[in-house]
């Protein structure tokens, strides 16, 4: 049982401040941002459990409610479990530990081992009908859409389709997306409105539309994720903005064209190339001031540092050329040569192997950045223009092909023998079928490192894909929507030091809390209880909801099993809701499940009648009740907050046997 099979949507969470703009051009120091952290409300000891092969510590910390957030916003706060070796105190590390969390109702005992256990299987079946209050282990992917918009999707396994959790409307067609590593809000760049949107990644809204320079494209976030760097190739400037405030806090004049970024000096500098610039420029990220420029020459596309040369690489079009830049002398130190129209480069996670695409080619050209030299020329793709790495295999997209190519980062240090590559075919059609191939990236590794999510943009669906396998595992629809880029938003337990893990968490009730620890390795169960204390009464409170929700079919009449039966319903904004747009069918889901257990469950697919008028097939498999269930989770009614109704289903009097009748 690995982590990528839990595909359990967790909370979200993020930090929305509000500050006033501010922009400058190179004159004066920039603003002052103030960066508020998190005030950790009084916490309790930690409560442990001890085991045979692990000693298992939890505590969560609640963060004092931010200044200004509205009334009903529940806390935020940290997970966090210690594993230790029971008999010498030693750290666990590099476990893969799960966790959930769960209000427990008054005057409920406390689980014991085979109720602990079953509620563990419980939650890793993924039904919508037993979701934890508080999961440690979800993750949801996000795709970037030809139809301007983003979609939120939390992949189930108990269902047979996806889940679109969240549609998110951008107003203008974006160029490319960052997500900084606090994971509270997305970056896009809009180049027809001149802005950058900011996602809040806990309502999935846009927040803000923050004003840059002339047709704002490529992204990047800086290593310690505080600013974001924006090229504004309309007119050859960069805006610098702080993540946390979203305040332009400086606009550098860098050069026209296109524009790339790189981070030397352990993230101390930034380095911007201009394709129709003539040097490289190079900015101090704590003060944001040009330290100096390496000339180059015009026709720099793609840029990227490698920490074992100690050297930023920049691929030269014009001159079928990688440049070796000595980032202290700040001078070119060598030029190694390069088949014709090189592309995208990027480093391998090691830092020694930088590989070159050539998307009107063939070929993937791999650098060894201790010798400086071309290490091999690989041919059989197929114009591919994109790579992303995992820990073993470098995966680049073809662009004329419906495969995905798999280089082993291992065999690339072989002295005898060509680099192991194996290509995977992801979907049926070749990603330039599409409208739009769009420049972020159409491939994600998973959490656990040893697989990726890939976005098969004109099939229109999403392709899970663990490494040994010979082809995908799993197809996510995007539903009807071309996914041209994919982000995988990740709030899983991570280790932040040897034996600790945490994770983030809210919380929207006081009381006692039941926390369910599963460990693969060493095979661990263990129930611990915590008492939470200092949420505001406010945000437990029930909320009016958005939508207003009625049946327009009879719920006492009985439905005939295994038929599928029409069911309509109608669903609005309520006059004083926040978004007043009709709700469309992609945006609604329908839950149809027997209680109490849940073990049979239907996910029917709503249809638009009229507007506000849906419509759903239902077949139920024998007699029995049954509970329907309606929520548009992107308007802030998820699934069991709106009103739900019970279904009867009994035999028709035409499968009933023939009464017997006996002779007196």
């Amino acid at each position: 049982m690995r982590k990528h099979s839990l595909f359990i949507a967790g909370a979200a969470l993020a930090a929305i401040l509000g500050t006033a703009q501010w922009q400058s051009r190179h004159r004066g120091a920039p603003p002052v941002v103030t960066r508020p952290e998190p005030v950790d409300l009084p916490a309790a000891p930690a409560v442990k459990v001890t085991r045979p092969e692990v000693a298992v510590s939890f505590d969560l910390r609640l963060h004092a409610r931010i200044p200004g957030a509205e009334r009903g916003t529940p806390l935020e706060g940290t997970a966090r479990f210690v594993l230790q070796n029971p008999r010498t105190g030693a750290p666990l590390s590099k476990a893969r530990p799960l966790g959930w969390m769960t209000r427990r109702a008054r005057g409920q005992a406390a689980p014991d081992e085979a109720t602990c256990k079953e509620r563990i299987q419980t939650y890793l079946g993924g039904l919508l009908s037993a979701r934890a209050d508080a999961n440690f282990n979800s993750y949801l992917f996000l795709t970037l859409n030809h139809d301007q918009t983003v979609s939120v999707i939390d992949p189930q396994i108990a269902l047979d389709r996806t889940k679109l959790q969240n549609l998110v409307s951008l107003g203008g067609e974006p160029a490319d997306w960052a997500l900084p590593p606090d994971r509270k809000a997305l970056f896009l760049s809009i180049p027809v409105h001149g802005t950058v949107s900011v996602v809040d990644l806990r309502r999935f809204v846009v927040v803000r539309n923050v004003p840059v320079g002339k047709k704002p494209g490529r992204l990047a976030v800086s290593p310690d994720g505080r600013t974001l760097w924006v090229a504004n190739e309309g007119d050859g400037t960069v805006s610098v903005l702080d993540t946390a405030s979203y305040q332009v806090l400086r606009t550098l004049e860098v050069g026209g064209g296109g524009h790339a970024f790189a981070f030397s000096d352990n993230g101390r500098t930034a380095w911007v190339s201009s394709s129709e610039g003539e040097a490289l420029v190079a900015v101090d990220l704590a003060s944001l001031q040009e330290t100096g420029r390496v000339e180059v020459g015009r026709g720099v596309g793609d840029i990227a540092y490698g920490e074992v040369a100690k050297a930023l690489y920049a691929v030269r079009e014009p001159t079928h050329e990688a440049l070796v830049v000595d980032t202290t002398r700040r001078e070119v130190a060598r030029r190694i040569p390069l088949s014709p129209s090189p592309g995208m480069l990027r480093f391998d996670p090691s830092g020694r192997w930088a590989f070159v695409l050539y998307p009107h080619g063939d070929r993937v050209e791999v650098l060894d950045a201790a010798s400086s030299v071309l290490a091999h020329s690989l041919t059989g793709f197929s114009a591919p223009d994109q790579l992303v790495f995992t820990d073993a295999y470098a995966y680049v997209r073809n662009t004329e092909d419906a495969r995905v190519s798999l280089i082993e980062l291992a065999s690339l240090a072989k002295k005898e023998g060509e680099p192991s590559i194996v290509h995977v075919v992801m979907g049926q059609k070749r990603p330039s079928e599409a409208r739009g191939l769009g420049r972020s990236a159409p491939i994600a590794p998973m959490p656990e490192g040893n697989g990726v999510i890939v976005a098969g943009t004109a099939d229109r669906a999403l392709f899970l894909y663990s490494e040994g396998m010979m082809a995908p595992r799993g197809t996510h629809l995007n539903y009807g929507r071309e996914p041209k880029a994919v982000l995988v938003l990740d709030r899983s337990l991570h280790e932040v030091e040897p034996g600790v893990f945490t994770a983030e968490a809210v919380v929207r009730e006081n009381g006692v809390h039941d926390v369910y620890f599963l460990l693969e390795d060493p095979r661990t169960i263990a129930c611990l209880e915590w008492d939470v204390r200092g949420v505001p009464e406010d945000a437990s409170t029930v909320r009016k909801q958005p939508l207003a929700l009625t049946a327009d079919f009879d719920a006492g009449a009985p439905l005939t099993p295994r038929v599928s039966t029409p069911l309509r319903f109608r669903l609005a904004p309520l006059p004083d809701a926040k978004d007043p747009r009709p709700v469309s069918p992609e945006e609604v889901q329908v839950l149809v499940f027997r209680p109490p257990s849940g073990q049979w469950l239907e996910r029917p697919v709503p249809r638009r009648v009229e507007e506000g008028l849906f419509e759903v097939d239902v077949s139920v498999p024998e007699p029995g009740q049954y509970q329907f269930l309606v929520g548009v989770e992107g308007r802030g009614a998820p699934l069991g907050t709106l009103p739900h109704f019970t279904l009867r289903a009994q035999p028709s009097l035409a499968a009933l046997p023939p009464t017997e009748v006996h002779p007196r």
